[in-house]
């Protein structure tokens, strides 16, 4: 069966160019493909389409459409079976991923249990109530009255360094064998002055400053460097393990908090502790 006249039907001169010809196939076929215009009519529109492009393209002097049709009926099934495969592997894929998840969410649970429950978790816990009694002891040491011990000068360093806050200092040492961070002005005259203090606090005796007497007037200048400057953040420090603890859940923050806590936060506990006879200290309620 003859489609027609193939110009007639792509709405084309007799003279019309191989680039036209296309040109008018693509916009006639976006118009009347089944999977954008469904009717009918449009599908035998389509088919008559076709029909005439072979014609035109490939020099036919007719073309059966139900040999267009039958084609488009193959590329439609092969399209099926295609989408089908693709869905499955998808589907299976998905499965796949969902059982990956699966796997990993009770792997994370079953960790956060041994963490929690084992003797990792009783390392932690350990670690916690010493960083909370130390938080505590910090904050009640802050705020109870300073106490005055008084010094000897030993020695006075002559290099000196930049504060954090701008000031110049330099080292000084007492004769009870604790250093000091002084500014550099005041290092080189305190063996000179007269009646010189440390002023600490009266549990742990972390040093704020030092206390002299100059004349007729008491003078008092920071010491840097101290652990009383950065009271704050060393407590801060101090209760990172409770409250890895009291969060926990089953994800790599809990996981890298424990490890954090039982090692690097421990290892400063006890460099705190054990430095300056803080150790004793905190026994001893500042008496030793």
């Amino acid at each position: 069966m003859k489609t027609g006249d193939p110009y007639k039907i792509l709405g084309l001169q007799k003279d019309a160019s191989p680039e036209e010809i296309r040109k008018a196939y693509r916009s006639l076929v976006k118009k009347y493909h089944p999977d954008r215009n469904p009717s009918t009519a449009a599908a035998a529109q389509f088919l008559k389409i076709q029909s005439a492009y072979e014609q035109l393209s490939e020099g036919q002097t007719i073309a059966e459409p139900e040999m267009v049709e039958q084609t488009y009926r193959n590329q439609q099934s092969q399209y099926e079976e295609d989408l089908q495969a693709y869905k499955q592997q998808r589907d299976t894929a998905r499965e796949k991923l969902r059982q990956k998840k699966q796997h990993e969410e009770e792997y994370k649970i079953a960790y956060l249990a041994r963490l929690k429950n084992g003797p990792i978790g009783r390392w932690h816990r350990t670690v916690s109530f010493i960083g909370t009694l130390l938080f505590l002891v910090l904050w009640i040491d802050f705020f109870l009255p300073e106490r005055a011990q008084p010094i000897e000068a030993e020695s006075f360093g002559l290099k000196t360094y930049g504060s954090v806050d701008g000031h110049q200092v330099q080292l000084f040492q007492s004769t009870d064998g604790r250093s000091y961070w002084v500014s550099d002005y005041l290092s080189q005259n305190l063996p000179k002055v007269q009646n010189l203090s440390a002023i600490e606090t009266p549990w742990l005796h972390q040093v704020k400053s030092l206390r002299f007497q100059d004349g007729l007037y008491q003078i008092e200048t920071p010491v840097h460097f101290s652990f009383y400057w950065a009271h704050i953040w060393i407590s801060l420090v101090f209760i990172i393990p409770i409250l890895a603890w009291y969060f926990a859940s089953a994800d790599i923050i809990f996981v890298a908090g424990s490890f954090l806590s039982r090692y690097a936060i421990l290892a400063f506990m006890m460099w705190f502790l054990f430095t300056e006879n803080r150790f004793l200290h905190l026994l001893s309620f500042g008496q030793l």
